[in-house]
């Protein structure tokens, strides 16, 4: 029988719902987490991880003691993507010392200076690889156990080592000196830092803060990983309702307010009133729910398109992840997108202009087209006849931010900033919600889920 009387109620089925949830019962709290497919993050954040991400998960699981994240590594595939900027493509995802070799062969310019080192010497490459592992093991662990917000960006800067500072530095003079440039490279510097910031953290933009850059580079250079997320939150779940944690898949349907607070809600079944103390919605955007974000931040979704071929696909894009983005495509309202092959299938999610009741059967056609243009321009030698197409909006959400100066500042996205939440459940009345808390991309988390994890930890510990 389900509690009537919750202290939390976690909207959003995810890891870092579950992450919040266990923190809180370990503290004596009642949680309910629900799973109401209206609201979650979408699969650009649940299934890829980074390096700097799987350490600071590692960290929490040994702290905490949660088995699934001390065994992180159980959940994960190393997995290379192929990033087209126009004609040039930059293969990611390998070791540091391969990821920087790669981006040096293809960006020299940027990567690459007379006093830079060879990188030779097996010894030298070695070292360059620890010195990247060590970073991120040291940087989480010192910024999980730091209790003090403000102090986070310099802890982040201050635990590079020597000879990789002066790799970041040398990149990171570029937004300096983009006057100095042609336009051909500005376009393609641009594109690069918009779409690779759009991919690792949500954020599309071509510049930002030192931190949000720094996080940049050391994406880039990172081991990627796709996260089994479906087998770690069932194995989540499984820790969070031995505790006495309480799970429904369920769709959220009424909030009954008195003075600002949710006092109780409906689910769409026969379960009753549920009294909560305090709410958070963990995720994207709400759609179809009775609440909405106090935000005026420019904001994309996610389409995603999945097309079947009628000819199996060519041996040379199978099982590959692509990300594509040209200097024409900045800007306008479809700015890049990721696809994965396999067989005769082609799962595209295409990052689009973000517009309230904007049905897919408006655009459908249009998409398509572009798409096979797209196609066509990455791989002219090959045919693409389209068999079947299905077409959806997922519930990514990704932010612009027209900050061209923004790399002037030290720190921008690690600061306790939480979005506000007000409800719709009247026509034309809004009313802030006091004991519901939003948490994702909206609360300027810009370094993807680095800051996400970070953000969800701080809030766990002061809830």
């Amino acid at each position: 029988m389900l509690s009537k009387d919750i202290d939390f109620v976690l909207v959003g089925h995810n890891y870092i719902t579950f992450l919040l949830s266990l923190g809180l019962i370990k503290r004596g709290k009642k949680v309910l987490i629900l799973d109401d497919d209206r609201f979650n993050y979408g699969e650009f954040f649940k299934n890829s991880l980074t390096l700097l991400d799987v350490e600071f998960l590692k960290v929490w699981g040994e702290s905490s003691d949660i088995v699934p994240l001390k065994n992180i590594d159980q959940y994960l595939t190393e997995e290379s993507i192929y990033v087209s900027i126009g004609k040039k493509q930059i293969v990611l995802g390998d070791s540091p010392f391969r990821n920087y070799r790669e981006l040096a062969r293809k960006f020299p310019n940027l990567f690459l200076n007379e006093n830079s080192g060879s990188l030779i010497f097996e010894q030298e490459v070695q070292n360059f690889n620890q010195h990247y592992e060590d970073f991120c093991k040291s940087v989480s662990q010192n910024i999980y156990h730091e209790k003090k917000s403000y102090k986070i960006s310099k802890m982040f800067e201050y635990a590079i080592p020597e000879n990789l500072a002066f790799q970041f530095k040398y990149f990171f003079k570029f937004f300096e000196n983009k006057d100095d440039m042609t336009e051909a490279q500005k376009g393609e510097f641009n594109t690069f830092v918009y779409t690779m910031r759009g991919f690792f953290q949500s954020r599309l933009s071509t510049s930002g803060s030192q931190s949000e850059i720094m996080h940049l580079f050391f994406s880039l250079l990172s081991p990627y990983y796709r996260l089994d997320h479906e087998r770690l939150i069932g194995d989540l779940l499984k820790v969070h309702q031995e505790l006495g944690g309480e799970f429904k898949k369920l769709n959220l349907a009424d909030l009954k307010l008195q003075r600002g607070l949710v006092k109780s809600f409906e689910l769409d079944s026969f379960e009753g009133l549920i009294r909560p103390k305090r709410m958070a919605f963990i995720g994207g955007y709400p759609i179809g729910l009775p609440i909405k974000l106090k935000t005026s931040t420019t904001s994309y979704n996610c389409l995603n398109v999945k097309i079947d071929f009628i000819n199996e696909l060519p041996a040379l894009i199978q099982d590959k992840k692509i990300i594509f983005s040209s200097p024409l495509k900045i800007g306008t309202d479809r700015p890049f997108f990721e696809v994965y092959f396999k067989n005769n299938q082609a799962n595209f999610n295409i990052v689009i202009t973000k517009r309230e009741a904007s049905k897919v059967s408006f655009i459908e056609s249009r998409v398509i087209q572009t798409l096979k243009e797209d196609l066509n321009f990455l791989y002219p030698e090959f045919s693409f006849d389209i068999n079947k197409v299905d077409i959806h909006y997922t519930l990514d959400v990704f932010l612009e931010d027209r900050d061209f100066e923004a790399h002037k500042k030290l720190e921008k996205s690690l600061g306790k900033k939480i979005v506000e939440v007000i409800s719709s459940t009247a026509p034309l009345i809004f009313t802030r919600l006091k004991n519901v808390l939003y948490f994702g991309p909206y609360n300027d988390t810009a370094l993807g889920t680095f800051s996400s994890l970070i953000e969800i930890k701080r809030w766990r510990e002061g809830l």
